[in-house]
């Protein structure tokens, strides 16, 4: 793996090294960082695949970074450095850097550069601790040449466990556009990075690795998902709480989690989603209805009748539920998705917009309730 890292000083004029390339030979941006520069605005980082390689792998993957005071500055510099021509067509994934996210400096770069139709209906966006270049060097492995895990483990993590958010750019663009829910995004960082605390506050979770520190051969993972207010991040949510946050927003399918008993037992318990959550409400009020099967992962070890143990975890998880929704409220984060609910009163996508939706936010109640149907059937893990 090759790392190629450009400051960019000033304007360069470009004239001959385009000229140079061969234009039938391409390379593929595969990924697009975007963080905080230090002599420039921005530093831009791309995830390159070319041909070449080993006879194992036939690609040569390479991280390659440029200073610059815009994406399509950023762009140029790379293009005439790099000895293929970059492409953007297979480009997956987007990647905001934790440090623009938390200003909302990142909105105007993403307007400017990724406006065009023909480029954002492919990006998945995640947000990444600083600096890029290390969480996309922690996706290189020999185990994984072709880059598959990065290219779907937001994807994967929804749909199989549900602890980390899958959002695609026009959705992205959709939260900042008309108010109606605030973007959550898959958190993505080098396994190292250790633990932080979450916006529900209680034990701290290590925010990357899952539910523990991992050592593998791919250094960079995802779990969790940072939470916004507009386009400025205001904190991050663990696995759990992001499966509880999907859990309303209807995007969960399934996930595990662990409960104690009032008699101090620990059981494990694997959720899929019966249906559709219902949200019923008014200006200032609302009701999140949430329908989950649950699967004992022990079964055999269970001491509590079956009835107590339904109710137990019903009012388990409308607690943590409001939980949630409480701090997320705290951060004026709605990435419920309450805002939909409410927009549903309006005849008119103007009065919508005139509307202080976020004033009514700060004061909204909302009571959550679940229905759990226990089931008996053996649960079985979805691994690959």
């Amino acid at each position: 793996m090759r790392r190629l890292t450009l400051l960019l000083l000033c304007a360069l004029p470009l004239c001959g090294c385009m000229q140079s390339k061969n234009i039938d030979e391409y390379a593929y941006v595969l990924n697009i960082g975007v963080e905080r520069g230090t002599t420039m605005p921005y530093l831009v980082t791309l995830l390159v695949s070319a041909p070449g390689g080993s006879e194992e792998t036939k690609v040569e993957n390479t991280v390659i970074c440029a200073e610059a005071r815009s994406f399509s500055e950023a762009y140029e510099t790379l293009n005439a450095a790099y000895p293929s021509r970059l492409s953007f067509s297979r480009a997956s994934l987007l990647v905001i850097g934790e440090d623009l996210a938390r200003t909302g400096e990142q909105t105007a770069f993403l307007d400017f550069a990724f406006g065009k139709a023909d480029l954002w209906p492919n990006l998945r966006v995640m947000i990444a601790k600083d600096p890029i270049r290390d969480v996309f060097e922690g996706w290189l492995s020999d185990s994984d040449p072709s880059l598959r895990k990065i290219k779907t483990a937001a994807g994967d993590l929804r749909r199989a466990s549900g602890t980390a958010a899958d959002t695609g750019y026009g959705t992205y663009l959709e939260a900042l556009g008309d108010k109606r829910f605030d973007a959550m995004l898959a958190y993505a960082g080098v396994n190292e990075y250790g633990i932080e605390e979450d916006l529900v506050g209680g034990e701290a979770y290590p925010k990357v690795g899952g539910s523990l520190l991992t050592e593998s051969l791919i250094k960079t993972s995802i779990a969790g998902s940072a939470v916004f207010d507009g386009d400025r991040m205001v904190g991050v949510l663990d696995g759990r709480h992001t499966m509880e946050t999907l859990m309303v927003t209807g995007l969960f399918r399934r996930g595990e989690m662990r409960f104690v008993l009032p008699d101090g037992q620990e059981i494990g318990v694997a959720f899929s989603r019966v249906h559709a959550p219902k949200l019923h409400g008014e200006k200032r009020k609302a009701e999140a209805e949430i329908f989950l099967e649950a699967d004992l992962l022990e079964p055999e070890r269970l001491s509590v009748e079956s009835n107590a143990l339904k109710s137990f975890l019903e009012e388990q998880l409308s607690a943590e539920l409001s939980a949630v929704f409480s701090a997320l409220q705290r951060s004026n984060s709605d990435a419920m998705g309450f805002g939909r609910l409410q927009a549903k009163r309006f005849r008119s996508a103007a009065d919508w917009e005139a509307y202080d939706w976020k004033a009514d936010y700060r004061a909204l109640s909302v009571t959550f309730s679940v229905t759990v149907m226990l089931s008996h059937s053996a649960h079985n893990p979805e691994t690959e």
